[in-house]
């Protein structure tokens, strides 16, 4: 039936619209025991844009493609593709999870509804973790790229106080509000496909019309041996993809300040993450494809600077490396805005030290304390970390372990505390929470492997410093559930 009276923007009807959908929103928060406190500012291309930039393939990518590519050859790249559908598995559970409850703080508050609030805490600690340590990591390596192309040396003290200086910025843009915030995401997402993307389907052309390697060059792996070995190091080149194809729940903390929530964040977690797997793929065929060689490739510090010198003018590769800058720079400005309402979330509930000043929201509606006390700690952990691989594998043990305690949750939590009374209530099939759970039991027992990560030391020290808190907090649990 067509419309007679369209709602046009600015209308009393579409503005009547907006405020019904905007008190609908606040009915579902006061529902589920809180009040609206934060600004609902965001549609579902922010809430896209926010996971999307978090993933970054960009980032990940650009940062470790030469580690994959020494490990197993070109046919490392296909790793890609057996990581993005293990982690759909992953997405198609969190989405039905953040349809059901949708409220900041996803994984904590997921957990806590599903198998009690002591596994929530464990829940939402560790996702602080992951991003307590991948943000100042994002940061570090966009402080590397910056100071090499500007030609600075590359020092330790350069590269802390570059990074420093990112997670400042960072912090300043989110403290001046969620519109800013997401607006300034919003165009960083549209250059890194712009930028990225662009110069891997150039390369893929030129490579295809040139005929610099051959189509089954993405196949091969010279220099390692067949069998089992091969296999060892194909497993072991995946860490790249499984390193970044990681923060796809991102918009689900930041469903509190997202217009009609339980619609447009299950689908922002799901579209980011193939829509990241589809384009990061892309790139890594066109950029592989166009190596014009691969002994020298394995060489170079940045081997993707070195083929995009090999074809393209210097005016195209400063445009793409500022591409790639304004990517890694979003993904930092993402990773923090979610971490710090994972920190608000549960201070808003007294599960944190200093909670009643963690909690506080600003005139500007923007945990502004929770944003800076984490900026505090991520350069202090920066100082002591100096490395980034240390930042990466210990942010990688954290959120895997994260989502097993999640999707463990979703795989037995109904049978013990069925959710029938909330709304949309929506059950998780279980051979998909099964086949989610087998598939992160295998990534964790990877980066367990002595040569995953060099940051076991720094993880332990993290989870021994949660069961500290989570002992001396957890007295109060019993008046704190009550009270909320």
């Amino acid at each position: 039936m067509t419309e007679l009276h369209p709602k046009t923007p600015g209308s009393p009807a579409a503005v009547g619209s907006q405020d019904n959908a905007s008190a609908q929103d606040e009915r579902v928060l006061q529902g589920y025991g809180y009040r609206q406190e934060l600004k609902r500012d965001m549609g579902f291309f922010s809430s896209f844009a926010l996971s999307f930039s978090i993933i970054s393939v960009t980032t990940g990518i650009f940062a470790v493609y030469g580690s994959g590519l020494n490990t197993a050859g070109p046919a490392f790249i296909w790793t890609w593709l057996v990581v993005g559908g293990g982690q759909l598995l992953v997405a198609l559970v969190f989405a039905t999870l953040a349809k059901q409850t949708p409220l900041s703080g996803y994984a904590y508050q997921w957990t806590r509804k599903l198998v009690g609030p002591k596994i929530g805490w464990w829940a939402g600690w560790l996702v602080i973790v992951q991003y307590m340590s991948g943000m100042p990591a994002v940061c570090y390596a966009l402080a590397n790229y910056l100071i090499s192309f500007a030609g600075i040396p590359v020092t330790n003290r350069n590269l802390i106080l570059t990074t420093a200086a990112i997670l400042v910025s960072i912090a300043a843009i989110n403290h001046f509000g969620i519109h800013l915030a997401s607006r300034v995401n919003d165009f960083a997402v549209g250059a890194e496909i712009l930028g990225t993307v662009v110069a891997g389907v150039v390369l893929l052309v030129i490579a295809l019309v040139r005929k610099t390697n051959a189509a089954h060059f993405v196949f091969t792996h010279p220099g390692q041996p067949g069998g089992k070995a091969f296999l060892g190091a194909l497993a072991f080149s995946s860490l790249m993809s499984i390193w970044t194809l990681t923060g796809f729940e991102g918009a689900a903390n930041l469903a509190e300040e997202t217009r009609a929530p339980q619609k447009h964040v299950p689908v922002a977690i799901v579209s980011s993450l193939l829509i990241s797997v589809t384009l990061g793929f892309l790139v890594l065929v066109g950029f592989t494809l166009a190596i014009p060689s691969l002994t020298e490739a394995k060489q170079q510090p940045a081997p993707l600077l070195y083929i995009m010198q090999a074809h393209l003018p210097p005016f195209l590769i400063t445009g793409v490396m500022l591409c790639v800058f304004l990517a890694i720079y979003a993904s930092a400005l993402a990773n923090l805005t979610s971490l710090t309402r994972m920190v608000w979330a549960m201070a808003r509930d007294f599960q944190l030290p200093q909670s009643q000043w963690l909690g506080q929201i600003n005139a500007r509606r923007v945990p502004a304390n929770a944003i800076w006390t984490v900026t505090a700690i991520a350069i202090v952990f920066t100082c002591w970390a100096k490395v980034e691989t240390v930042m990466t594998s210990i942010s990688a043990q954290a959120g895997y372990i994260t989502y097993a305690i999640v999707v463990g949750a979703a795989t037995w939590g109904h049978a013990k505390r069925p959710i029938a009374d909330e709304p949309q209530a929506v059950r998780i099939p279980k051979p998909l929470a099964a086949a989610a759970l087998g598939w992160l039991l295998l990534v964790i027992a990877m980066l367990s492997l002595p040569q995953a990560g060099a940051g076991w030391m720094g993880a332990v020290a993290m989870l021994g410093t949660g069961t500290v808190g989570l002992v001396f907090f957890l007295r109060r649990q019993k008046e704190t559930i009550s009270a909320i």
